[in-house]
């Protein structure tokens, strides 16, 4: 067996044993940017399938454990051929049998990496930077074998029978990363150089990526609630062990999160993950800093809090955002749905169209009555603080819409006014009634006459309680 063979055996060896997590990733070529790729593919090239034989490797694991040198010497060898049959440039045969060599790579590390300690806990966390890096490899290669397939849908070598392969694998490394350790197991991890969990974040991320890719928000759903249901707790893990976290990482799994939230229209439970991305995102990180941003501002604009300009310049986002939330504050539907309709393709492609889309236009309408409201009582100081006549919407809306070309323009009536007061009366955006036979809103009472226009901010949805 060539020299070089032999030698990083013997390294992969003594980092194993030693359980050095950086030494194992350093010493086992997954990419052809590894500076002993190329080399080795060179030593590897005159070796048949017999000399890369477990047995044969496994007489060179003299310092692992007895009991650990079959499984190693097994990833070895998958390893060695991955790197030995490796083409720069596959056609779709080459790329697919590229994919099938890091699929058994990846085999045969979660056997090590399941593998259990006479205690119940896992053997060898040591092997958490070499899980990661296979991961992402998986991806990158099953990324190009995809590209390259024409197979049907329904057979092996298809783009979706490639994408479902890569993600079971990770989804079954992210099982034993996020396994439930009892109290007296996790006081012993919070001791240890390496622990399971610790990769759990890494590899929640490149799942998820996977599920918006493809959008399997049932997948990215569950994944959320298997973050939610970790015994112990992610808030304990992270107290004790987030030093093993990096603040990107952690920072990019709450945008994940938030990200799902706004896809599934969530927008409070998005807007919670967002701030907590947002504050986790490294400074300087401009670019996922603007991601974050993206999404946070619609969610925010629903909850009534808005970005100041300076943020929208610094951060680029001037366009679509600036007149949107112009149109937004000053209650102008008919260039809110303009707006919306112009940046379609830009928002869809972020997936915050539907968001703004659903819920974005009634509060517009609030907006509209509010301003109207205001208007109203500047006009006649001596009006009731606590109703008001129903043509004030009505002569609003048509002056609004008027010109616009609207549905509405031109043809609203006091039913189709009512309608809406009477939807956002319903959704506690208004705190008042409509009397239709007197033709006013009732409101809560203020001072200023706006208590039935509540902050947008303090507004809780009511409670739905099902009929049994």
């Amino acid at each position: 067996m060539a020299a070089l063979v032999t030698q990083l055996v013997g390294l992969i060896g003594s980092a194993f044993a030693t359980g050095s997590s950086p030494s194992l990733v350093q010493s086992l070529p997954i990419h052809p940017e590894h500076q002993w790729f190329m080399p080795l593919q060179g030593a590897l090239a005159g070796l048949s399938d017999h000399d890369l034989s477990q047995a044969s490797l496994k007489t060179q694991l003299s310092m692992v454990p007895a009991d650990a040198r079959p499984p190693l010497a097994a990833l070895l060898v998958a390893a060695l051929r991955a790197v030995r049959d490796y083409t720069a440039s596959p056609d779709a045969a080459g790329a697919y049998a590229e994919f099938r060599a890091m699929v058994a790579v990846h085999v045969e590390l979660h056997k090590l990496y399941s593998s259990q300690d006479g205690d119940g806990g896992y053997a060898y966390p040591c092997l958490n930077g070499l899980v990661v890096e296979v991961c992402h490899r998986l991806v990158e290669l099953s990324a190009a074998a995809a590209a390259l397939s024409t197979a049907p849908i329904r057979d092996e070598h298809s783009a979706r029978q490639i994408k479902d392969t890569t993600r079971q694998c990770i989804e079954r490394s992210l099982q034993v990363s996020a396994s439930h350790m009892p109290a007296s197991e996790w006081a012993a991890e919070l001791n240890r150089n390496d622990s399971v969990g610790d990769i759990l974040w890494e590899l929640g991320n490149i799942l998820w990526r996977q599920y918006a890719g493809r959008k399997l928000h049932q997948q990215a759903t569950e994944l959320a609630k298997t973050f939610g249901a970790l015994q112990p707790s992610e808030g304990s893990r992270l107290e004790g062990r987030g030093f093993m976290v990096a603040q990107s990482t952690l920072a990019q799994s709450y945008y994940w999160r938030g990200r799902l939230g706004v896809v599934l229209l969530d927008f409070r439970q998005s807007r919670d993950w967002l701030d907590r991305a947002w504050r986790n995102c490294p400074d300087g990180a401009w670019q996922q800093q603007r991601a974050i941003l993206i999404r946070l501002i619609p969610v925010s604009l629903l909850l009534g809090k808005l970005p100041t300009q300076e943020t929208l310049q610094t951060y680029d986002l001037e366009q679509p955002f600036g007149p949107l939330i112009h149109a937004f504050r000053t209650g102008n539907v008919a260039a809110w749905r303009q707006l919306l309709e112009a940046h379609r393709e830009w928002l869809r492609a972020r997936s915050i169209w539907l968001l703004l889309f659903e819920r974005g236009e009634i509060l517009v309408w609030r907006n509209l009555f509010r301003k109207a409201l205001r208007i109203y009582y500047e006009t006649d100081a001596g009006a009731a603080k606590n109703r008001v006549p129903t043509w004030v919407f009505t002569a609003a809306v048509a002056r609004a819409f008027a010109g616009t070309g609207e549905l509405e323009d031109g043809s609203v009536t006091l039913e189709d006014v009512i309608c809406v007061l009477s939807s956002l009366i319903d959704q506690a955006i208004i705190l008042g009634n409509v009397s239709y036979s007197q033709k006013q809103l009732v409101m809560r009472p203020a001072e200023d006459g706006m208590g039935g226009f509540p902050r947008i901010a303090d507004v809780r949805p009511r409670a739905v309680q099902a009929i049994r």
